[in-house]
């Protein structure tokens, strides 16, 4: 560290000494606000700062503690308007120093950090107890702290973020030019040392993501403090290309995979409402969310909620993108529903509109019955013989199968009906669906497969075991090809399955079963 001796040299000329890190002496900082020339390490000691240094070194001189001297030049209006309260690298010299002097543009003193502690909190909104020194940082939330800069500004965008190092206590490269993206890897940061649920509460309309890309989003969160009404431990945060993975309980509210988000914090001075935001499930099988709704937060009313019926889960939160051109906004298909719509949904037979959803094809309505954890995905309820899983198999619901088994469906269960799932998928012709349920585990030796040539090369692929019969005696192998891609007579299965496809000329499924090695002189029965 570089300091100024606070006694002319002989010579008349103030010496510059630098320090090693163990030997530093006690020192005092000028922190001013500079306009179209700052006074740089360079030239600190040209003639024409002579006399304004002599000032400062007699004050030093004259005080035993260490401190901070602050100057507000161009000092026109009132102590709370000054310029040196809106500037981002002012912040952590208002707060680190356990003793300030104020003084005006002509060198008046105005006070100390003690004396003009209350003015001070009201035009910057931090805390009293900060300012004492009653607090330490750490006891305030990481919503909060943001709340302290996001009227700030800085010359360069990326020191939004840098100035804010040290409330944090943590530390990444400075890179000069990233813009917005210094204030993403702030958050990653953070997100590395705390799991502050606090750091989500922001809002902000030009961002799609989790985390927000300037501290003025968070403008509105000085009052935020954490608080866990489920009696569990936050999760550590996982940071990656995709977004942060974490645990949170998910709230369906509305069409599209439309959800709260409930966070471990509140209003400091409200009732005990733990904060939510609203996502959105991409993909509709509950792994993979955005926020979306941003301008938003919502208070979650405890005495309308269950915990049990909302338990934790592990979720991805993709990561933040900066909207530079205006897109349109979120339309009605991400309106929540109404509480009374809510409630034809949900509060009369869950098991029931379950059922109903997953054979009506609705997916939302799936979806948001099955983030509640007392709703069951397996549900051995059944229609013609066919479980949940089996149905939307068998009507080639790609999304609802992808859901059903996100949920805990098992997969190689049957309603009765001597068909699974994957039996199910075949027999329609569903590859998707079946590739869906091979992916899912599904027994591919469970059950003869009533299926087309893509299932014929399915089977193959996944190295089935082409001599399992079913209750006729008939091989997975033989019956797909016995069907090809029109249903044949049942007396007509006592052949081999090359000379069936011979016979019914399906020529891609003699080249298939050719490739895969027939026997070209088997006989049948």
């Amino acid at each position: 560290m570089h300091l100024v001796k606070t006694q002319e040299s002989p010579a008349g000329m103030f010496e510059i000494i630098q320090f090693a890190d163990n030997e530093i002496p006690p020192y005092a900082i000028l922190s001013h606000t500079w306009e179209q020339e700052q006074v740089t390490f360079q030239n600190i000691t040209v003639q024409r700062y002579r006399n304004l240094l002599t000032l400062c070194f007699a004050i030093i001189r004259s005080l035993r503690p260490v401190m901070l001297i602050s100057l507000m030049y161009h000092q026109k209006k009132s102590f709370a308007e000054s310029k040196w309260f809106t500037r981002g690298w002012t912040l952590q010299e208002l707060i680190a120093p356990s003793t300030i002097i104020f003084f005006d543009e002509n060198w008046k003193e105005l006070g100390t950090k003690a004396t003009l502690q209350e003015s001070i909190s009201k035009c910057t909104r931090i805390p009293e107890s900060i300012l004492s020194g009653e607090d330490g940082l750490d006891t305030f939330s990481v919503a909060q702290r943001m709340s302290w800069a996001a009227e700030r500004q800085t010359t360069r965008i990326e020191d939004r973020a840098y100035c804010l190092l040290g409330i944090f206590g943590v530390n990444i490269p400075l890179l000069y030019g990233e813009r917005e993206n210094a204030f993403i890897r702030l958050q990653e940061e953070i997100m590395r040392v705390c799991e502050d649920h606090s750091l989500f509460v922001w809002r902000c309309s030009d961002t799609r993501g989790i985390l927000a890309t300037s501290p003025a989003a968070f403008i509105d969160s000085h009052d935020i403090m954490q608080f866990n009404p489920f009696d569990t431990p936050n999760s550590p945060f996982t940071v990656t290309s995709i977004g942060v993975h974490l645990e949170l309980r998910i709230l369906g509210v509305g069409p599209g995979g439309l959800a709260l988000a409930i966070l471990h914090c509140k209003k400091r001075y409200g009732k005990d409402k733990p904060i939510a935001i609203y996502v959105k499930d991409t993909l509709l099988n509950m792994e993979r969310f955005t926020r979306v709704r941003t301008p938003e937060c919502e208070n979650i009313y405890l005495n309308h909620l269950e915990a049990s019926q909302y338990p934790p889960r592990k979720i991805w939160l993709q990561a933040s993108r900066i909207m530079r051109m205006q897109e349109p906004k979120d339309g009605p298909s991400l309106s929540p529903y109404s509480r009374a719509a809510l409630a034809l949904i949900v509060d009369f037979d869950e098991q029931a509109s379950l059922f109903n959803a997953v054979t009506q094809g609705s997916l939302d309505i799936a979806w948001l019955l099955l983030t509640k954890g007392e709703v069951e995905a397996n549900l051995n309820r059944a229609w013609d013989g066919c479980t949940l899983l089996s149905w939307a198999a068998a009507t080639g619901q790609t999304s609802m199968t992808k859901l059903l088994l996100k949920r805990g469906a098992a997969v190689n269960i049957d309603g009765g009906s001597g068909q699974s799932a994957l039996s199910c998928a075949a027999e329609k012709g569903h590859l998707e669906t079946y590739k869906i349920l091979l992916g899912g585990g599904a027994d591919i030796d469970a059950r003869a497969e009533n299926g087309h040539q893509a299932m014929v090369q399915l089977l193959f692929e996944e190295g089935a075991n082409t001599e399992t019969r079913d209750k006729s005696g008939k091989t997975p192998l033989f019956t797909a090809t016995e069907r090809g891609h029109e249903a044949l007579a049942e007396d007509k299965w006592d052949s081999t399955p090359l000379s069936l496809a011979a016979k019914n000329g399906h020529e891609s499924i003699v080249r298939l079963l050719l490739d895969a090695g027939a026997d070209v002189s088997a006989k049948d029965h």
